[in-house]
């Protein structure tokens, strides 16, 4: 067979590198419902919350097997998985109430490190006015 191969992340799978056949991959329900799922890990926890309080529980998800997954009108969190999604919400809004103020102070000026290169070193204007600058070159 030969030639080089392409990788889909999403899918797990390789294919032949060519145009049309990525094209018709990524436009497979499979691909969509492989890609969502992978996107969806990423979704704000609130946003998933409310949106899935508000679909009825999925018969088929709950007797089983749904094969439409993500693309589902129906819900497919239990009662546990929504416990756990509003704990994560409230996590994660204590976490934004908590976060530090941003310093006024200059960061140079917050941390004074000794045996820095004279480079490195914050400039002291005491010693700067006592520099002779007459320098004769070459």
């Amino acid at each position: 067979m030969g030639g080089k191969s392409y990788y889909c992340d999403y899918c797990c799978c390789f294919m032949k590198n060519d145009l049309n056949v990525r094209k018709l991959h990524n436009g497979g329900i499979s691909h969509t419902i492989a890609k969502t799922n992978y996107m969806r890990r990423y979704e704000d926890p609130k946003k998933i919350l409310d949106e899935e309080r508000k679909k009825t529980p999925c018969k088929r998800y709950f007797g089983g097997y749904c094969k439409f997954e993500m693309y589902c009108k129906y819900c497919h969190y239990s009662a546990k998985d929504f416990q756990e999604l509003e704990k994560l919400v409230l996590a994660k809004k204590k976490a934004k109430s908590g976060k530090r103020k941003k310093s006024t102070k200059w960061p140079w000026k917050m941390h004074t490190q000794r045996g820095l290169p004279l480079s490195l070193q914050p400039i002291q204007l005491a010693r700067l006015k006592q520099t002779n600058f007459e320098l004769s070159w070459g």
